[in-house]
Order: structure tokens, then C-alpha cells, then sequence
């Protein structure tokens, strides 16, 4: 977006002083309400090695200060579902921690936990191994935007022509490739199916819910360190 002179001693990284990152989601049956209760438990300072991939040889502090996080409907829709978006304010985060973040609201959205159990896995007293669950998708993960102090970043118009046009192309590109995709999903709704043919085909059964805190864990940052450090 631009560029800007910077002191000495300068680090993209350490002198941030806060990060946006938005995350891109279609709301579908999820309990909204719900996740927005959810995610208000995060905001303040708290230690997040539960929502992270933890390093436990290069971090050993895991508090991190959440300023706020807000889910807001996008300007877009498809049919009956709309396009969601998260979009969360912290002064760091640390690794894949919105991603795990993420990914318990999305249980939550679907009735498989409670809020409360955001709480729970705040509290490392409690709950001092992360219970082992996947990650959110990359995809839809957007580093918005940092802050840094006294930065003011300078763009010349011909270049802010040039970025406006390739992201209009890169807009226009994906279209297209979503109106191929939407073409063919109404071709096939257009195919007679034949009853009197066998199918071996059977439709796989979800897998039933297994509690966050019922699951198996990773091992606590305490014993990290102490195999590392044997």
C-alpha cells in the first residue's frame, strides 16, 4: 500500500503496536449470537498458549492483550447464506493463534460447545494442556493491518493506479472462475438420475462430537521445556 522511512533500529515485527486480522466465513446454520458471546471472553489480557501452536523453545510467554474482536456481516451474500466476517484487534498474537481461536467459535456456532468453554481454556490453572483439535482453514485469513508509531506511509498516485488495477483484475479473474464453477453446479442439478441402477455409493456418517476437554492433550509448555531441556 505504500512505503515510508523508518528509524534506526526498526522492526516490522517488534515495533508494531497493534495488528488487525480478519477472517472470511459464510454464516450457514451458525449460532452467531453465540460466537459473539464467545469471542467477547477473549478481549483483555490472557495467556493464549490453549489457541496456539505453542514454541515452547523460543516463547515463554504466552499473555497477549486482545483490544477487541467483532463478527460482522460482509457486503456480499449467496442466495440464503451471507457472507461473515471476525475481525479481531490484538497488540500481538502468537503462532496460528487466530486460526485455533477460530476454530472453537465454530464449534460453538454449531451447538458442540458452550462459551463458557472459552473461559476454561483461559484458565491454565484448569486447563493446563491444549486439547487437541484442528485449526481453521488459512484461506480465509487476511493480516489487514499494523500500527506502528510515527509511521506515515507515502504512495504516489501512479502507483495507486497501478495497485487499483491489479486488484481489479485479480477480482474480475476470480469471478470468472466462480461463474464456471456456479455454471456447472447448475448443469449437474440438470442430470437425470437413473433408479434403476445400484449405487455403491453411501453417504459417510459425521463422526459423533468429542468434548474439547474430553479429548486427548498436547503436553504442557512445563513439559516441553523439561525435554528440551533434558
Amino acid at each position: 500500500m505504500g512505503w515510508s522511512p523508518i528509524p534506526v533500529g526498526f522492526s516490522a515485527r517488534f515495533s508494531c503496536l497493534s495488528r488487525v486480522y480478519k477472517y472470511f466465513f459464510w454464516q450457514g446454520n451458525l449460532n452467531i449470537t453465540a460466537m459473539q458471546t464467545a469471542a467477547e471472553k477473549f478481549l483483555g489480557e490472557h495467556d493464549f498458549r490453549n489457541f496456539c501452536k505453542m514454541d515452547a523453545d523460543n516463547v515463554h510467554n504466552y499473555l497477549r492483550h486482545i483490544i477487541s474482536f467483532e463478527i460482522l456481516p460482509f457486503n456480499e451474500s449467496d442466495k440464503a447464506d451471507q457472507l461473515m466476517i471476525m475481525k479481531i484487534k490484538g497488540s500481538a498474537f502468537l503462532w496460528h493463534q487466530v486460526r485455533c481461536m477460530v476454530a472453537v467459535l465454530f464449534l460453538i456456532g454449531q451447538g458442540l460447545e458452550s462459551p463458557n468453554v472459552i473461559d476454561l481454556l483461559l484458565d491454565i490453572e484448569r486447563t493446563p494442556r491444549k486439547p487437541q483439535f484442528p485449526m481453521a482453514p488459512e484461506i480465509p485469513l487476511v493480516l489487514q493491518s499494523c500500527e506502528f508509531e510515527g509511521l506515515k506511509f507515502i504512495c504516489s498516485s501512479d502507483t495507486k493506479q497501478s495497485l487499483n488495477e491489479h486488484l481489479e483484475w485479480e477480482c474480475r479473474s476470480y469471478k470468472l472462475q466462480s461463474a464456471i464453477f456456479h455454471e456447472a453446479l447448475l448443469n449437474s442439478s440438470c442430470i437425470e438420475i437413473d433408479n434403476n441402477i445400484s449405487s455403491n455409493y453411501t453417504k459417510k456418517k459425521g463422526a459423533s462430537h468429542i468434548p474439547l476437554l474430553s479429548r486427548p492433550t498436547e503436553p504442557s509448555y512445563e513439559e516441553r521445556r523439561k525435554k528440551s531441556d533434558a
